[in-house]
């Protein structure tokens, strides 16, 4: 079994137990007064566990977080650092690829590749200086926004009651938001440089209007890297079945995210891969066989998993065995689709 995952968020896990050691908390978090580490850790992710489900390759990303109060250009550096110095300590596993022949290369040499991934478009402040910053330091995907407005775009906003102050609800018990703002000036200059350096766009997170500019702005393959279909599960971090049109007739991917709360709008919210599966089998029917990949989101969710790590990979690949995908499918999900558009994006 092979797998290839658009999303993580290890590197941002070992970057904050990190700075938890550094500030004297390390022991009373219970990482023992030692940081986590990529080797082995009691992370989603890790070489040991990586191994056990064969990965092929991980897509790490930087995520910041612009409400932390940091300087979010030099967050985002910071955090590269962490990348890259855990790249270095574990080169005989794992290496830095920025194009398609060094997953292959990596490959033949028996490595897992990894990918640097960008999560918040506003750590570059507007500045198209600091994305070209992030190109040359192997960068090669990026999301425009988190959860929070910035320079280029808008995420979907949760409408707040005006007598409570909360998130709204609808009858099926999720939050209302407003979806109607999108790229700004700003955005629509950083895509356009985006496509000329060759940094994937990921439209998770995006706003509804913002999907919509960049399907409208852009001429090559972009990617969902980790949101799953809104209409088995109605949260505004998901796909409708036309995004999932655009995106498969633009010849990109989805990657399948594991967080409960994306899979199930009931308020249970047990990530099972049951769920995951019928996500998947409403996605290639509206999209077909060639837009959906893995998007873990490991390390970036909690909640009640069945797939309690990637060491579990194999979990996925028995449930949608038993749910009668064809073998080709289930190659397609777990790292084919991921791979061909990595071929034709990933060439320089």
């Amino acid at each position: 079994m092979k797998i290839a995952d658009m999303h993580c968020d290890t590197i941002s896990e070992i970057w904050e137990s990190r700075r938890r050691c550094i500030s004297g908390t390390c022991a009373d978090s219970g990482e023992g007064g030692s940081p986590q580490q990529l080797s082995r850790n009691d992370l989603h992710v890790d070489i040991r566990k990586m191994r056990q489900s064969g990965y092929l390759l991980q897509n790490f990303a930087m995520y910041v977080d612009l409400k932390k109060g940091l300087d979010p250009f030099a967050c985002v550096l910071e955090l590269i650092d962490v990348f890259q110095d855990e790249m270095e300590k574990n080169k005989k596993d794992i290496r830095v690829i920025k194009t398609y022949d060094e997953i292959l290369e990596n490959e033949r040499q028996g490595k897992i590749s990894a990918l640097m991934t960008i999560e918040e478009g506003g750590c570059c402040k507007g500045e198209i200086a600091n994305l070209e910053k992030l190109y040359q330091l192997g960068a090669r995907m990026m999301t425009l926004t988190w959860n929070y407005p910035n320079e280029l775009a808008s995420p979907n906003i949760f409408v707040k009651d005006t007598q409570s102050g909360k998130n709204a609800g609808n009858d099926r018990g999720f939050n209302l938001f407003d979806g109607s703002n999108g790229l700004t000036e700003k955005g629509f200059l950083f895509i356009e440089r985006m496509e000329e350096l060759g940094i994937i766009i990921d439209v998770s997170h995006l706003s509804d209007a913002g999907f919509w500019d960049i399907a409208r702005n852009t001429g090559r393959p972009f990617v969902a890297s980790h949101s799953n279909a809104r209409a088995l599960c109605g949260h505004c971090r998901n796909l409708t079945d036309d995004m999932i049109r655009t995106i498969a007739g633009r010849g990109g991917v989805i990657g399948l995210n594991f967080y409960g709360c994306f899979l199930n709008e009931t308020n249970d919210s047990r990530s099972t891969v049951a769920r995951m599966a019928a996500h998947a089998r409403h996605i290639l029917n509206v999209g077909g066989s060639g837009c959906l990949g893995l998007g873990s989101d490991f390390d970036g969710i909690s909640g009640e998993l069945e797939m309690r790590d990637c060491s579990q990979m194999h979990r996925l690949a028995d449930e949608l065995e038993r749910q009668h995908f064809t073998g080709t499918e289930i190659e397609n999900i777990l790292w084919r689709n991921v791979m061909r558009v990595y071929r034709e994006l990933l060439n320089s």
